[in-house]
């Protein structure tokens, strides 16, 4: 059983718990993605909040479909973020965003696979 404490590893993606639900969130633009600029720009976005949407929905649409259905989205252009009552789903979202963020090419392959299904926002 994923718990709150399970996010504390996370370098850039910060657990923020509410009565009914939970978010995971990454502030976009700062020093952990500034790298990351020259592959979005490969597909024409910028990198906002519904970038990072669309990578993280390409990611799963090419792992783990079903995923998709165990948390939601609500991004801002300065802020990525999923949210749910499923921990371990949410928990899965942040390692994949840091994945992501650790390496570009992780990042480049769900921004593929997201132009490959029209998932771009």
């Amino acid at each position: 059983m994923t718990t709150n404490s399970d996010f504390n590893g996370f370098e850039n993606v910060k657990l923020v718990t509410g009565a009914n639900s939970s978010s995971v969130i990454f502030s976009v633009g700062g020093p952990a993605d500034i790298g990351l600029e020259p592959v979005f720009g490969e597909f024409c976005v910028e990198g906002s909040g519904y970038d990072w949407q669309s990578a993280v929905a390409g990611h799963f649409t090419d792992a783990e479909p079903a995923m998709l259905k165990r948390f939601r989205f609500d991004p801002e252009a300065g802020m990525f973020c999923a949210y749910g009552d499923d921990l371990a789903a949410l928990h899965a979202v942040a390692t994949v965003v840091e994945a992501m963020l650790a390496d570009a090419d992780t990042l480049r392959h769900a921004m593929r696979v997201a132009v490959e299904h029209d998932l771009l926002d």
